[in-house]
C-alpha cells in the first residue's frame, strides 16, 4: 500500500476517533444533565419560596419599627427577625446544595475535556509518526519511485494534507486547554463562593442565637407585662450619660479604634446636613462596615487590591504625603477584590470621584479616606446618590445593599447585609432619640 494512502487512512481514523469518542461521552451525559437541570429548577423554586417568606418578615420588621414602642411590638420584631434568620439559613443551605451540583457538573466537564485532549494528543502522535516516515526520503527519491508524475504529485498533496491535519490538531488541543483553564477558573470561583456562603450562614446562626437571647432577656425583665416594659424603657431613656459615653467601634481611621457614641453622632449629623442621609442610617452603615472590618487592617494594597485600582490608590497616598504601606486595606474576599480604604470602605477610584465634593464640605483638601469626618461625609454622599436621602425603609435598605455590592446588590444571598443595617439603624435611632430628648 502506498504510504500516502496509509497516511490518509490514519488521518481519517484519528479524526473520526477524536470526534466520535467525545460524542459518546456527551450522549451518556445527556440524561445526567437533564436530571441535574430538574434538580436545579426544584432548588430555584424552593429558594424563591423562601425569598417570599423572608420578604414578608422583613416587611413585618419595617412596619413594627414605625409603630409606638410596646412590649408586643418589640416581641413581634424579634419574632420576625428570628424567623427571617432561620429562613436565611435554610435558603443558604439550598444555595450551597445548588453550588454542590454545579461544582460536580463542572468537574465532569473538566474530566471530559481532559479525555478529549488525551485523545487528540494520541491522534496527533500517530500523524507525526506517519509523516516522520518521509523524513529520510527526498523529493527526487519519491519522484523516481513513482511510475507516473501524477502519483508523485498526489503523494506531495497527501504530505501537505498531513501538515494541515497536524496544525488543526494542535489548534484544537490549544483550544481545549484554554477551555479547560476557563472551566477550572469558574470551578475555583464557585468553591470560593460556597465557602463565603458558609461564612454568611455561620453569621446568620450567630444572629439567630443573639435574637433568641434578646427575646428571652426582654421577657424575663418584663414578665410579659406592658407596664414593666414601659418602666424599662423609661429607665433606659433616663440613662443619657450611658448612651453618650457608649463606645462606638469604627476601625480604619486616623487617631484610634473607637470613639464615644455622642461624638460619632455629631459626625453623622454633620454629614446629614449636607447629604440628607439620616444620621442613624449612616451610623448603621459605618458600624456594619466596621464589623466587617475584621478585614480592615488585614489586607495590603499590593496583594488584595485589584490592579486597576492601584494607580488611584498611589495617587491618593501621594496627595496625602503618606507611604502606600502606612494603612492596611480590606482583604480580598470570595465575592471580589479587596482594597477598600478606611472606615467607610471606599475603593480608590470611587473615593477620587467624590474627593472634590468631600473637600468642599469638610474643608479638608485633599480629604483622607482615613479621616473620620471625611469618611462620614463620603459615605453620606454615596448613600444619597443611591437614594437614601429619601429616608424610607425600602430605599435605605436598597442603598445599603448597593453600598456593599454595587451592581450585585440584588443577589438574594447578600440580603442579610441590608437587613442587619436596618436593624442597627433602629437601635441607633432609639439612642439618638434619647440624646435629643425625643
Amino acid at each position: 500500500m502506498p504510504k500516502y494512502k496509509k497516511a490518509n487512512i490514519l488521518v481519517v481514523i484519528a479524526v473520526l476517533f477524536g470526534l466520535f469518542i467525545p460524542c459518546l461521552f456527551r450522549g451518556a451525559g445527556f440524561s445526567l444533565a437533564q436530571t441535574s437541570s430538574d434538580e436545579e429548577k426544584e432548588m430555584e423554586a424552593k429558594i424563591r419560596e423562601l425569598e417570599e417568606k423572608i420578604s414578608k418578615y422583613r416587611t413585618g420588621v419595617a412596619t413594627n419599627q414605625q409603630r409606638a414602642k410596646t412590649l408586643q411590638g418589640e416581641i413581634s420584631i424579634l419574632n420576625d427577625e428570628i424567623e427571617r434568620a432561620e429562613l436565611e439559613i435554610k435558603r443558604i443551605d439550598i444555595t450551597i446544595q445548588k453550588l454542590d451540583t454545579k461544582i460536580g457538573e463542572k468537574k465532569v466537564v473538566i474530566r471530559e475535556i481532559e479525555r478529549e485532549v488525551d485523545l487528540e494528543k494520541t491522534a496527533l502522535a500517530e500523524l507525526i509518526r506517519e509523516i516522520g516516515k518521509y523524513d529520510d526520503v527526498s523529493y527526487l527519491e519519491m519522484l523516481l519511485a513513482r511510475a507516473q508524475l501524477s502519483d508523485f504529485l498526489s503523494e506531495i498533496r497527501s504530505l501537505e494534507n498531513f501538515q494541515d491535519q497536524i496544525q488543526q490538531a494542535l489548534n484544537k488541543i490549544n483550544n481545549l486547554k484554554a477551555n479547560m483553564e476557563q472551566e477550572k477558573t469558574v470551578l475555583v470561583d464557585e468553591k470560593n463562593e460556597q465557602l463565603g456562603l458558609k461564612a454568611i450562614q455561620d453569621e446568620q446562626r450567630a444572629i439567630l442565637d443573639a435574637k433568641n437571647k434578646e427575646k428571652k432577656t426582654l421577657l424575663d425583665q418584663t414578665k410579659g407585662q406592658e407596664q414593666l416594659f414601659t418602666q424599662l424603657v423609661k429607665k433606659t431613656q433616663l440613662d443619657i450619660e450611658a448612651v453618650k459615653n457608649k463606645l462606638y467601634f469604627l476601625k480604619g481611621f486616623i487617631g484610634g479604634e473607637s470613639l464615644r457614641f455622642e461624638d460619632a453622632y455629631k459626625y453623622a449629623k454633620f454629614a446629614s446636613i449636607y447629604t440628607g442621609v439620616r444620621p442613624a442610617f449612616l451610623l448603621a452603615i459605618l458600624s456594619r462596615e466596621s464589623e466587617l472590618g475584621k478585614n480592615v487592617g488585614t489586607g495590603t494594597w499590593r496583594e488584595d487590591m485589584k490592579p486597576s485600582q492601584r494607580p488611584y490608590y498611589l495617587q491618593i497616598c501621594e496627595e496625602l504625603n503618606l507611604s502606600p504601606d502606612t494603612y492596611p486595606v480590606s482583604k480580598k474576599q470570595w465575592y471580589g477584590w479587596g482594597g477598600a480604604m478606611g472606615p467607610a470602605q471606599f475603593m480608590p477610584a470611587t473615593w477620587l470621584g467624590y474627593k472634590d465634593r468631600i473637600a468642599e464640605i469638610t474643608g479638608d483638601n485633599p480629604p483622607s479616606p482615613w479621616n473620620i469626618k471625611d469618611a462620614f461625609v463620603a459615605a453620606g454622599l454615596y448613600l444619597a446618590n443611591k437614594g437614601a436621602s429619601q429616608q424610607t425603609y425600602n430605599v435605605e435598605w436598597k442603598a445599603a445593599m448597593m453600598f456593599l455590592a454595587g451592581g450585585n446588590w440584588s443577589k438574594s444571598y447578600l440580603s442579610f447585609y441590608g437587613d442587619q443595617v436596618m436593624i442597627l439603624a433602629k437601635q441607633f435611632q432609639d439612642q439618638i432619640d434619647i440624646l435629643e430628648g425625643g
